[in-house]
């Protein structure tokens, strides 16, 4: 996969705003006036005791206690005979500190506060304690500074194994008077808007492998690619009488052989020759959705089609991207990044694609994607749905999608959409619409969630969703092992009805080859037939280079 690079100057920064961050927490007034970030508030403790110098009682001398858990800073006075109390603190652990001219003098961690008791200590400032508390707080420092280079380790990490998606954002830069770009002021440098392009957190679609080859190849060079996958199931019925198959095995081989040519700035052809042959179980169990997704490009047993030819093209500062050519316009709407990659993540359909969107093959079209670079993305796309109309209005299929990119609640990246698609191949115009969401929670966790519904021509309506999780740095064997869990229900006006469950693990095996193992459960209820249920185990070995 494509890798992030980062300037020292990034570290430094991050640097800055982290260690600042923990200044601004230790400056702030006692915990008190904050009882919302405080645990337990009805339940108090107390510490006490004196504090003694080389000469006798250290008067008005300021006793800090830091509550170990919460961050809660709490100050109390010496008096004239050098005690000091805090008298109502919650429970909790303290690090309890005397500091002389900003000097530590004295730190004692871990001192225990339970309820309605009082914790005796005594502090003798001399220079055994100086030592001890200086001690201790270079350790604390030196961790803090290994917490800072580890988060910055997982942020690179992060970047590095996600798979990403090209976006230009706007960056000031300094430019001196020799041409030289820096990204930090310097004496006669002229601060100068520019605009970068950037690897962000996304699913990898073949759109996006075509960027990478542009990313890297040189202008009108021409670029070959291969993506092979051969997956192998087994069927074992869980419900159902005699007359469902039991006990079969499956395999259905695919590759797709793509050529990608630069043609002009920003500007590039793509061309995908895809060949299938093998028997999924899909071709003898009636289930709503398809079982193995590659069975959706199955056309003809052992022949080459012609799947995608398209020419892409960006204008105004690479806001806007035209595609057009031979499409499948359902590649570029409801990219959810942790459901739609049919090479590494699900391999039941009803997990890789909203089934709502409807699209039954591919035609002549085109995208339009407009992004103005400030979270927002609108998308508009057309194409052709019925290759056997003699005309476009009679088989007329359009896309229209609005997403914004956000980081809630403090939260990682996350991605939301609404589209809305309509189809006038049968006798009334069918409009569909649905949502896609995927939500990072940490840098090895994301969750994601769909629905979707379409109107029917006896003005009835189909019901989808789907929901799961999907682990990329956590819980893994290998650094860019990725794995997941999903869940979807299909409810049709016709009253079939079908919940299926599917969890996989993909396993690195080398840069180019990779091996995923998986589980899924489907229960199909027909409106006018038998309840059955089949568990499928499978693997697929798959090989991109």
């Amino acid at each position: 996969m494509i890798s992030r690079s980062y300037q020292p100057a990034v570290a430094i920064a991050v640097l800055s705003m982290l260690v600042g961050a923990v200044t601004t927490v230790s400056a702030q007034a006692p915990a008190a006036q904050a009882p919302m970030n405080m645990p337990n508030m009805d339940q108090r403790g107390v510490i006490s005791g004196t504090v003694r110098g080389a000469t006798g009682p250290a008067a008005e001398t300021t006793v800090v206690a830091i509550d170990m858990a919460t961050g809660a800073r709490f100050e109390a006075m010496t008096d004239a005979q050098g005690a000091y109390a805090f008298g109502a603190l919650p429970v909790g652990s303290y690090t309890v500190t005397v500091a002389s001219a900003g000097i530590p003098a004295f730190r004692r961690q871990g001192v225990a506060v339970a309820v309605n008791q009082t914790v005796q200590l005594d502090i003798t400032l001399d220079a055994a304690s100086a030592q001890q508390a200086a001690d201790a707080e270079r350790q604390e420092l030196l961790q803090e500074v290994i917490d800072l280079r580890q988060r910055v380790t997982d942020l690179e990490s992060n970047t590095v194994l996600s798979d990403p998606e090209t976006r230009v954002r706007r960056v000031e830069v300094y430019v001196d008077e020799n041409g030289a770009e820096t990204d930090e002021p310097v004496p006669g440098a002229t601060p100068v808007v520019t605009y970068r392009r950037e690897r962000v957190y996304r699913r990898q679609t073949i759109n996006e492998k075509i960027e990478e080859a542009l990313a890297e190849a040189e202008e009108h060079n021409v670029r070959i690619g291969v993506d092979a996958a051969i997956t192998a199931q087994f069927a074992k019925r869980t419900e159902g009488g005699d007359d469902f198959i039991d006990g079969r095995a499956y395999a259905l081989a695919s590759a797709d052989l793509f050529f990608t040519a630069g043609i002009a700035q920003n500007t590039v052809f793509f061309a995908d020759i895809v060949a299938l042959s093998g028997s999924p179980p899909d071709a003898e169990i009636p289930s709503l959705t398809l079982l193995n997704g590659y069975t959706a490009r199955l056309e003809r047993q052992n022949e080459l089609n012609l799947r995608e030819v398209w020419l892409r093209t960006e204008l105004f500062g690479q806001r806007l991207a035209l595609t057009t050519g031979r499409l499948d316009l359902t590649n570029y709407f409801d990219a959810n990044a942790l459901s739609n990659d049919e090479g590494t993540q699900f391999l039941s359909d009803a997990l890789v694609n909203n089934q709502m969107l409807g699209l039954g093959s591919n035609g002549t079209g085109v995208a339009a994607e407009f992004d103005p670079k400030n979270g927002f993305r609108l998308k508009f796309g057309l194409q052709q749905s019925n290759n056997d109309a003699t005309n476009l209005s009679e088989s007329l299929f359009t896309l229209s999608e609005v997403g914004y990119t956000t980081t809630p609640f403090a939260l990682p990246e996350g991605n939301y959409r609404v589209w809305f698609r309509t189809d006038n191949t049968s006798s009334e115009n069918r409009q569909g619409i649905g949502i896609s969401i995927d939500q990072k929670l940490s840098n090895a966790v994301g969750l994601f969630a769909r629905y979707g519904t379409q109107d029917l021509e006896d003005n009835g309506r189909d019901h989808y969703w789907s929901a799961g999780i999907g682990f990329q740095h956590g819980f893994i064997f290998n650094p860019q092992d990725t794995w997941g869990v999903g869940y979807s229900q299909m409810d049709l006006e016709s009253g079939d009805r079908e919940k299926l469950v599917e969890g996989y693990y993909n396993l690195l095996l080398t840069e180019r080859l990779r091996l995923s193992f998986h589980l899924s459960h489907a229960t199909e209820r027909p409106a006018d037939g038998e309840r059955f249920g089949y568990l499928l185990p499978g693997v697929r070995l798959q090989a991109a280079f």
